[in-house]
């Protein structure tokens, strides 16, 4: 969607006559239906004067196209500045993205990530050069006139007019220069090289005839990402479909294919417990869709797993520049349909959808449906809805099956689309051991499950000293293939104080896992910290070892929960404080047994546990050798 389209000399008077930021503010309000904040206000007024002044150069075609704020079809991504014209060879637009920022730091481990004051607070964002690489890898895959046309060649740069290099080097340092080379940076003092860059991919304007073609252009994916997709995931042995989770694949599938026949839309409802394959069935879902040529995207609302499966499908990929970029093009959050622009996707697969939720924190009120499902819904024309509800653990998540179909009658779709397929039931997590999930339930949850012997397949222990639990599970991390997993009893003092450790029992101490620690999971050095569900939900090892804090307990014969010894930096029980006792119980017996739930079943080899309560610890290994026996 174009906000604001001229040629260079109309936009250049417009900034001198002082109009810009105006028609911008009228143009968002009426076209994004958004009001628009006064830092914006601010970015728009301080950028937009600097761009003018670098477009003042006479060899800068007067009528070169101009845009800005370009909203990307597809997405709610935004464009600061595109610039489109001709060369002797080929049509050309140029992506600006415009940034204010005066220093940076780099993050270690990341190529794409820096650190930097953002809203108020030091914030870890995307570099400049790879945001605006991604926006041209973006158009270049979805956008069907540059994918037919040769001629047309995407440029992209950033542009820091505020940024000295010599007071803040690392916004150059070399972990992203895969980045800047090929989307380069212009700081403070920059602007001859800058206009040169300019100059150099544009000879003669074209009265923003380009810009137009494209926002104009359908969208669909282009065969470099369907070839793209097809390598990184059907290619890998990893994402393999065994016997259940192909024939929810194929009816998937089935059910797509009736759709572009009817276009009655349809919601696709699929259950499944730990280690049901629940997100390899997804993804293939998605390479599917890409490779039918249908505008298709990823979601959960769990940023680790997202990070931790573009970790898995990046791993030892060459073309690292582009395989990024495309991964987070596809690869989305669970806010990102609040704008509800209706029938934006033809598929939307959403994985882990037992944590969608209510209204996303930063989503104004008032603004969209304020319920993540319906809003999925509304902005796709097939939702695939993959659910747990036995992973619901806080009181925020909102993803169960009957809330799902709720909001699908609502959205106007008819009962007879909304399609609920049969529960994922075979268990590949801990070794194939669906005993082994039965033999968890029935401790947390009473339940009566007949459990066979699982101990053959699956390494379980109950340790009553958690120095020798943690030394076992050290011994176990001989390839990166362990972790520490504990609940949420303990406050997070080392996020402000890194001297001090979190969790202390006994002699023992460790800390929760860093703040910047997106791959907790997956970083070599993680053992030496502890996870929790935040960092661990949908992701897996060999071997976890899980600390049970003093929230769970055994009294009365039974397995019961004190949320009071919850941790004060813990948000799981937001909003029970108005409640009864009884429903204050009932709802934190549920929310907390299930986090334990989720922990309990990360591995895929084995699960030591040690108990705060020794109640607890003596009826979990008593039950344990009843089984034995």
């Amino acid at each position: 969607m174009i906000i604001y389209k001229n040629i260079k000399s109309g936009f250049i008077k417009d900034v001198e006559q002082g109009l810009i930021v105006e028609i911008l503010q009228e143009k968002v309000d009426s076209l994004l239906k958004r009001k628009t904040n006064i830092a914006e206000l601010n970015s728009w007024n301080n950028s937009l004067k600097e761009m003018a002044i670098v477009l003042y150069d006479q060899n800068i075609p007067s009528d070169s196209g101009i845009a800005l704020e370009y909203n990307i079809s597809r997405t709610s991504k935004r464009i600061d500045f595109i610039i489109s014209g001709k060369n002797k060879d080929f049509k050309k637009i140029i992506i600006v993205e415009l940034k204010q920022w005066q220093e940076c730091k780099k993050v270690e481990n990341s190529n794409t990530v820096v650190e930097t004051f953002i809203a108020g607070n030091i914030r870890e964002t995307v570099h400049p050069s790879y945001q605006a690489f991604s926006y041209s890898t973006l158009l270049k895959d979805f956008t069907k006139i540059i994918q037919n046309d040769k001629k047309i060649k995407i440029e992209s740069c950033a542009y820091l007019h505020n940024y000295k290099l010599d007071k803040a080097p690392d916004i150059l340092a070399d972990q992203y220069k895969i980045f800047f080379e090929k989307s380069p940076v212009f700081l403070k003092g920059e602007i001859e090289k800058f206009r040169n860059f300019i100059k150099k991919n544009i000879t003669s304007g074209d009265k923003c005839e380009l810009i137009q073609k494209i926002d104009e252009s359908p969208i669909s994916p282009g065969k470099s990402i369907q070839d793209f997709l097809k390598e990184i995931i059907d290619g890998k042995d990893v994402f393999t479909l065994i016997d259940e989770q192909r024939t929810s694949y194929e009816k998937c599938i089935q059910i797509i294919d009736e759709y572009r026949k009817t276009k009655d839309k349809k919601v696709i409802i699929i259950p499944g417990g730990p280690g049901t394959g629940k997100t390899v069935i997804a993804l293939r879902i998605l390479s599917a869709c890409i490779q039918k040529g249908l505008n298709s995207i990823y979601v959960s609302k769990n940023e680790s797993l997202r990070n931790g499966y573009k970790k898995i499908i990046l791993e030892n990929d060459v073309e690292k520049t582009y395989s990024r970029a495309r991964i987070d093009n596809i690869f989305y959050g669970s806010a990102k349909f609040s704008n509800l622009t209706k029938d934006n996707f033809d598929c939307t697969v959403v994985d882990e959808a037992h944590r969608l939720i209510e209204r996303h924190q930063w989503t104004p009120k008032g603004k969209g449906y304020n319920n993540q499902i319906q809003e999925i819904i509304c902005e796709s024309k097939v939702s695939i809805f993959f659910v747990d509800e036995k992973q619901i653990v806080t009181t925020q998540d909102i993803g169960t099956i009957k809330e799902i179909k709720r909001c699908a009658l609502k959205e106007g779709i008819l009962s007879e689309n909304i399609l609920l397929l049969e529960p994922l039931k075979s268990q590949f997590r801990s070794s194939g051991a669906d005993d082994y999930i039965d033999f968890v339930d029935n401790i947390l949850y009473d339940e009566n499950k007949n459990v066979l012997n699982f101990t053959n397949n699956f390494n379980f222990k109950v340790f009553d000293n958690i120095e020798k639990m943690y030394q076992e599970l050290l011994e176990k991390n001989t390839k990166n293939n362990a972790r520490l997993l504990a609940g949420y009893c303990w406050n997070w003092v080392s996020k402000k104080n890194t001297e001090k450790n979190d969790i202390k029992i006994n002699n023992f101490e460790i800390k929760w896992n860093l703040a910047n620690d997106k791959y907790y999971m997956f970083n070599k050095d993680s053992i030496s910290q502890a996870g929790c569900i935040h960092t661990s939900q949908g992701l897996e090892k060999e071997y976890i070892g899980v600390i049970i804090g003093p929230d769970m307990i055994y009294r009365n014969n039974k397995v019961t929960v004190d949320y009071s010894k919850k941790a004060k930096t813990d948000t799981s029980l937001k909003g029970i404080g108005k409640l009864s006792q009884m429903e204050k119980h009932e709802i934190a017996d549920k929310i907390i047994k299930n986090t334990y739930r989720v922990l309990l079943t990360r591995a895929t080899k084995g699960c030591f546990v040690y108990c705060c309560d020794k109640k607890l610890g003596t009826y979990i290994s008593n039950k344990l050798n009843e089984l034995i026996k």
